[in-house]
């Protein structure tokens, strides 16, 4: 008889329930929320498990790799579906969303996630922490700006050492803001050295990789931004076209129709945030620093016109995902088009 099984993952147990095909259930229990711990368990306990499901959170990647590595039937399932079908349940338990997640399993009413590879998640590691590390710069920036401004201390825009030097030029040997403003240009000082060698890196990667060079051939999609649409997508063939990709990063609007009721609101914001964001600032240099026409930019500004900036640049990180899907499902590059004669 086929068995399903719902893992409830936490940090130090997970709450393991087992249920067969049409509903009894077979064992409920608890294990280390460790591979080895698990496996033995299931082992034991539903050596026929036909699927094995779990949400999506923190620990989900490094458990789903770990299980499949032994041949374990799992899925990862999508948080927010889970919960809305855990939350009917009176009471919130450990034991109760095992169980929950395994009727899930059973009767196939979820959607799985796709986990993206090691190499992906080492890669968006890097990504990640970079983009952390700029925040940190800027915001040490933004603050030491802020401090002198209140001495009637000025100086045009600057990054880096170049931001540095302007401070310390301004302050001089002896003025009192001095000892305040040392101690934050010093981790400035670092902060940029360490984005510079994970910039490195990040070039180094985008370099020897074919795929992320092709993404980059876009106007506006520049490194980073192509390195990161190359790892946060993972596998292309996950979607059935290139639209679907606007609605995976958040980019298209919610809808709300109820009877004679339709409406087209903001935008969702699901999916993931740092893509989301580089992709609205390949929006912004499309329109503003490329200079050489292409049908792209052309569309963006005549769109601009009719629907304001703001929200064209949200269209055109839209149009940016599709076009980077199709030339990565095409093995092409960009074609900018041709102006059409006046």
């Amino acid at each position: 008889m086929k068995q399903y099984v719902g893992l409830d993952v936490s940090q130090k147990e997970t709450s393991v329930c087992v249920v067969n095909e049409v509903g009894q259930v077979l064992f409920e229990g608890k294990a280390k929320s460790d591979p080895g711990a698990l496996t033995a368990l299931l082992r034991r306990r539903a050596p026929q498990a036909e699927r094995i499901g779990f949400e999506t959170g923190a620990m989900a990647s490094w458990l789903w790799h770990e299980l499949r590595r032994v041949d374990l039937p799992v899925v990862c399932i999508d948080a927010r579906h889970a919960h809305a079908a855990l939350s009917v349940r009176m009471n919130k338990s450990d034991q109760n969303d095992a169980r929950g997640l395994a009727e899930l399993v059973r009767v196939g009413w979820y959607r799985e996630v796709k986990v993206k590879s090691e190499e992906s998640q080492k890669i968006r590691a890097i990504l990640v922490a970079r983009s952390r590390l700029v925040a940190i710069r800027r915001d040490i920036e933004n603050q030491v700006r802020s401090l002198i401004k209140e001495y009637g201390l000025l100086f045009p825009r600057a990054i880096g050492r170049q931001f540095r030097n302007q401070v310390c030029e301004l302050l001089g040997e002896d003025h009192q803001l001095r000892g305040v403003i040392a101690p934050l240009l010093s981790i400035h000082e670092q902060i940029c050295k360490q984005q510079s060698k994970f910039d490195d890196e990040i070039h180094q990667l985008a370099k020897s990789d074919e795929t992320t060079r092709r993404l980059m051939t876009v106007p506006g999609v520049g490194v980073v931004t192509a390195l990161t649409f190359r790892h946060t997508i993972d596998d292309p063939s996950r979607f059935r076209s290139a639209s679907s990709v606007g609605a995976y990063l958040g980019l298209t609007p919610r809808r709300n129709q109820s009877g004679e009721t339709d409406i087209n609101g903001k935008i969702s914001r699901w999916g993931d945030r740092l893509l989301r964001t580089y992709l609205y600032e390949a929006a912004t240099v499309l329109l503003y620093r490329t200079k050489k026409w292409s049908s792209l930019k052309a569309w963006g500004m005549k769109l601009a016109k009719r629907i304001g900036m703001r929200k064209a640049k949200v269209a055109i990180a839209r149009k940016i995902a599709i076009v980077l899907h199709c030339i990565w499902v095409d093995g092409t590059s960009f074609d900018w088009g041709q102006a059409k004669e006046a």
